[in-house]
């Protein structure tokens, strides 16, 4: 026999039916309204420099510079922050947005411990239909660190509603922020440099580059291309007319060169644990950087993979994934520390948190 179900026990269980209900058109509510705004285009008005070609004059003039000072230099390099990956509030029960939470306190204490001079970021800041928004916070968070800070896109940046040119509109509002689109004809945006300096001569040339869009990864025609090659060699043969010889110099970029997936052992630091999702081509990169006094280049991208391995005098490395958000090892999470020396020797540091 049967025994019926309480007054009061059907009292309890309608109102966790109610709860339930209740929860779910919230949650359904707000996914409709997020996805409502995540088809809100927005298209920038930044444009690019005027056409760039190698017969144009150099003006060592007009590079951006920084000057080191007497003392150690820190360049502290970030990246593949992931704010929001795709997720909404309603989709992830909240989710990311503890993650987004977790991730910014543990670059705070990261920016406070390193105390950098400049900070760079190499893409992926963001993975979200409301891109714009995100990039929009991000630039208020690192101003509020208020040291010089630059940074390239990765291949998902641009993933959302708002086209590079927003984004590019959005990273020109920065205090702080060292960000320049570039030449209009060179691939992507955000491809220049910035030059550090000491007492008045250069000592490092920072190559700031645009890797590509995930589109362009799937149809292979992402990478650095041949004339962001001869860009980089326009500069580095500019600077040596005005100065007498080639400074060193690093390049900075999102997703990996074909260089990375040959690279299996011997690091000098880091390690491997993850497959190289390397680009399509480097249109001659390295070996550019090996005939103009190259030292090092950095990408991003694999998130578990943090080494560095030399290769014909020059070090190629992964920098540090930077967040909680989208996939992650545990303790493979933190920022690349560079310190230049007085007598420009570079210390390379990985930084944990």
């Amino acid at each position: 026999m049967r025994k019926k179900i309480s007054s009061k026990a059907k009292k309890i269980i309608a109102v966790l039916l109610a709860i339930v209900v209740a929860i779910a058109a919230v949650i359904g509510g707000v996914n409709i309204y997020f996805s409502y705004l995540g088809k809100q285009e927005q298209h920038g008005t930044a444009a690019g420099d005027p056409a760039w070609s190698a017969d144009q004059a150099f003006d060592i003039s007009k590079l951006q510079s920084l000057d080191m000072g007497s003392e150690d230099y820190k360049v502290l390099v970030i990246t593949d922050i992931h704010l929001k990956n795709h997720g909404t509030f309603a989709a992830e029960l909240g989710v990311n947005y503890v993650l987004d939470w977790a991730g910014k306190i543990a670059l705070n204490k990261l920016v406070k411990d390193t105390a950098p001079d400049l900070i760079l970021v190499l893409g992926d800041t963001t993975l979200c239909d409301r891109n714009d928004i995100e990039y929009e916070r991000f630039v208020k968070q690192m101003d509020s660190y208020q040291t010089p800070w630059a940074c390239v896109f990765g291949n998902h940046d641009d993933e959302g509603r708002a086209d590079k040119a927003k984004l590019v509109d959005i990273l020109n509002t920065s205090e702080y922020g060292m960000f320049q689109y570039g030449p209009e004809n060179l691939h992507g945006a955000g491809n220049y440099v910035i030059r550090l300096t000491r007492d008045g001569k250069t000592e490092q040339m920072l190559f700031m580059m645009d890797s590509g869009s995930s589109l362009e990864f799937e149809a292979k025609t992402d990478g650095i291309n041949e004339q962001q090659v001869a860009w980089y060699n326009w500069n580095m043969e500019g600077v040596k007319a005005a100065e007498g010889d080639y400074p060193q110099n690093m390049a900075f970029f999102h997703i990996p060169l074909p260089l990375y997936s040959e690279l299996e052992d011997g690091f000098i630091m880091g390690e491997r644990a993850e497959g190289t999702a390397a680009s399509n081509t480097d249109g001659g990169l390295f070996e550019a950087m090996k005939t103009h006094n190259g030292t090092q280049m950095f990408a991003a991208h694999d998130h578990n993979n943090d080494f560095t391995a030399e290769v014909d005098g020059i070090k190629v490395s992964y920098a540090l994934k930077s967040s909680y958000n989208c996939y992650f090892k545990f303790g493979m999470t933190g920022g690349t520390l560079l310190t230049i020396s007085p007598d420009n020797q570079v210390k390379q540091e990985l930084i944990y948190f």
